[in-house]
């Protein structure tokens, strides 16, 4: 031994201290072997574990999606919806043949000429009356179609009463009717009466209730 007796129990054995070194090396190494398994083990959960920000982007694209679809079926809609009502206002114009629709009426402007009471018969023959209006844009409209021609409308009078339309309705002045006659035809300037055994041409009207051609 190289220590003596008395200082033995502060000596080891040089065999010992190298055990002992031993020992430390295998630990450190175990600490060494656990932490890489641990941290090999968390990345492998980490890698496992699909990135957070990935989930929100599959949603957005099915909202954008859906929003796209549901833009392009309205368009669809209103195209489909405008095409139809546009086929039904054109079979609803040429229903009558010869009329001219405006502001909720049909309008019949005559080619020939005959009396009063015969431009009547043709028009209720056809569910109409000779013209009845009351408002000035009616006015210009029928004088836009008149073409420098007198037509016959329906108000007449009986001598000694006021005017009346013919569906009974009393007229209410709002255009001065010139001459002295019983019945009013329509003309350039305005409206006048003739005697009801003359002849000229006539204006039907009736209200907006065509039924479109099957």
């Amino acid at each position: 031994m190289v220590c003596g007796l008395a200082r033995r129990s502060h000596c080891r054995s040089p065999r010992r201290e190298g055990d002992m070194d031993n020992q430390r090396r295998l630990m450190n190494a175990g600490d060494s072997q656990s932490s890489g398994d641990v941290i090999s083990s968390n990345l492998t959960i980490e890698s496992h574990e699909p990135p957070k920000g990935n989930k929100k982007k599959p949603c957005v694209s099915k909202i954008i999606a859906i929003i796209i679809f549901l833009v392009i079926l309205i368009i669809t809609l209103a195209t489909v919806l405008a095409v139809e009502k546009h086929k039904s206002s054109m079979e609803h114009v040429s229903c009558l043949d010869g009329w001219i629709g405006y502001l909720g009426k049909y309008f019949y402007f005559s080619e020939n000429t005959t009396t009063w009471a015969a431009s009547q018969n043709f028009c209720a023959a056809h569910a109409a009356n000779l013209a009845v209006f009351n408002t000035t844009e009616e006015l210009n409209f029928l004088k836009r179609y008149s073409d420098h021609s007198q037509y016959w409308i329906g108000l007449r009078r009986k001598p000694g009463q006021t005017w009346q339309w013919i569906d009974g309705t009393i007229y209410s002045g709002w255009l001065k009717i010139i001459g002295i006659g019983e019945c009013a035809y329509l003309h350039q300037i305005g409206i006048s009466s003739a005697s009801t055994h003359l002849v000229r041409k006539w204006i039907c009207s009736r209200p907006d209730t065509c039924i479109p051609r099957s």
